[in-house]
């Protein structure tokens, strides 16, 4: 049993050399527990628990937004720094440069991929220089899957959670909360209107986003793929 086992493992590593490169033993590790949880799901057929096929917006699309999600947490901590002092010289500028390439590269692969992506934009009243607004819609479409509002609601956290422990303990995703923001506060400002979106403002565009969903027959499939 353990000499089948350990020519598994070494099958194992020298298949994962061969696609990584150098293998750590950490890495080892890993892809031999995936590997039996695999083996295992596949006995109790079982898989869909465990694994998902990958899509084309796994693969093209959600590598961008990860990349614009942790330039943007970059520019709002050199932000900060500038804020107490710290003399962060021309940074911010870049910065603030290199977030709007990448939301254009996240709107160019979203024309590309996302089926209707357009015509969802346009039924907001957004076109094409709308960059953050048009990249906020691409992300919220990709991680904002509930067909049901008020699932979308608790997601996002557009709630009132009662009392102090309620409000300590309010679990909701800040990331797709911000996508959202992104997307308001665009609407907001071809509205001629200069301010921070409310929550009100928020349900409501997230009401407008499910319903325009629904009526292209994309509701259930995220992104619409």
């Amino acid at each position: 049993m353990e000499v089948g086992r350990d020519a598994e493992r070494k099958i194992q590593r020298e298949e994962l050399k061969a696609k990584v490169g150098k293998v750590s033993k950490s890495n080892e590790g890993d892809a031999f527990l995936l590997w039996k949880v695999y083996e295992l799901s596949l006995i109790k057929r079982n898989t869909h628990r465990y694994f998902k096929p990958l899509t084309i917006i796994d693969v093209e699309l959600r590598p961008l937004l990860m990349r614009e999600h942790m330039l943007y947490k970059n520019l709002q901590r050199t932000r900060n720094a500038s804020v107490v002092g710290v003399d962060v010289g021309g940074d911010i500028k870049i910065l603030e440069e290199t977030v709007e390439d990448a939301r254009r590269e996240i709107v160019d692969k979203t024309v590309q991929i996302i089926p209707r992506f357009i015509d969802v934009a346009d039924s907001l009243g957004l076109d094409r220089s709308d960059v953050n607004g048009l990249a906020g819609l691409a992300e919220l479409l990709v991680y904002d899957k509930f067909t049901s509002y008020k699932k979308s609601i608790n997601y996002l956290g557009l709630y009132k959670a009662r009392g102090k422990d309620g409000r300590r303990n309010k679990m909701y995703s800040r990331k797709v909360q911000r996508y959202l923001i992104m997307l308001a506060n665009t609407i907001l400002h071809r509205n001629g209107e200069a301010r921070i979106p409310r929550y009100r403002d928020l349900r409501e565009m997230l009401k407008k986003i499910v319903d325009i969903r629904k009526s292209m027959r994309l509701a259930g499939d995220g992104a619409g793929v």
